[in-house]
């Protein structure tokens, strides 16, 4: 309504408890908004870590991305591929994995069905130990100190690998990342940098599968030139020896894990 006072004439608003709900709502969104900007050029200015070296042949960096406009930690190890292990068998968090294989570090390996039983190949110290998956993935293995990674369609058996891991989609291939899908998820990956060296790398915090599959090809991110994704989401998991901070928990135990020895 309209009020006079001398010679001014003003309106007046009459409050509600709706604008109050309407303006506390907009005021948390902004503040959110102004929050997540600041916390994301923070994050950016802390940069990425360069490679170095553990108290053994591993090296580690970690990496610093924003998803979501929220930050996420990517921590990666690389190591000579004949390091490099698949262990099975029990079904354990990434700790308990560190106790029972004594590596230096663990990562969670690939799928698994609902009771636990993994799903696709699996071989470890020459031994395989489950099949072959007919999909549309690929394999890591490691021959002789020499690591590769294959589609599902071109992996010969008969090659009988030292380790072996089934998995997908791959990331990377020959240098360049592959056109996936916009799914957001905790990351769990392997791959082969240029010098034939293996990386194993998880995300603390969601990364949609492509942005992961362009961190590890770009040479400011893990410079593979193959990359295999593996189990994400609960699986995903890290321990390292003697550097507990660095370890990454995950939601349940997993049937089988990626080790560097």
């Amino acid at each position: 309504m309209w009020l006079s006072e001398g010679n001014f004439s003003y309106s007046r608003v009459a409050s509600t408890p709706l604008l109050h709900t309407t303006m506390q709502r907009l005021l948390g969104v902004g503040l959110a908004a102004l929050l997540c900007f600041w916390g994301a050029i923070y994050w950016r200015a802390q940069g990425d870590s360069p490679w170095h070296r553990l108290p053994s042949k591993i090296e580690t960096r970690e990496l610093h991305r924003t998803s979501h406009a929220f930050p996420v930690t990517i921590r990666a190890f690389r190591a000579p591929a004949s390091a490099f292990r698949v262990a099975g068998k029990h079904y354990l968090v990434a700790s308990d994995w560190l106790k029972q294989t004594k590596a230096r570090v663990v990562v969670n390996g690939g799928y698994f069905d609902g009771d636990g039983h993994p799903m696709g190949l699996r071989a470890g110290k020459n031994v395989e130990k489950t099949k072959l998956r007919r999909a549309d993935w690929g394999v890591f293995w490691v021959k002789d100190g020499v690591a590769h990674l294959s589609h599902t369609r071109d992996y010969d058996s008969s090659l009988r690998p030292d380790e072996a891991i089934q998995c997908g989609p791959r990331l990377v291939v020959d240098g360049k990342p592959t056109d996936l899908k916009p799914q957001w998820a905790h990351r769990t990956g392997v791959g082969i940098d240029r010098r034939g060296r293996v990386v194993l790398a998880v995300s603390e915090g969601e990364l949609s599968l492509d942005e992961w599959a362009k961190i590890w090809a770009s040479p400011s991110g893990l410079d593979c030139v193959q990359a295999l994704n593996m189990d994400g989401g609960p699986s995903t998991q890290l321990a390292v020896n003697g550097e507990p901070k660095m370890n990454v928990n995950g939601g349940w135990p997993v049937p089988d894990v990626l080790a560097f020895k």
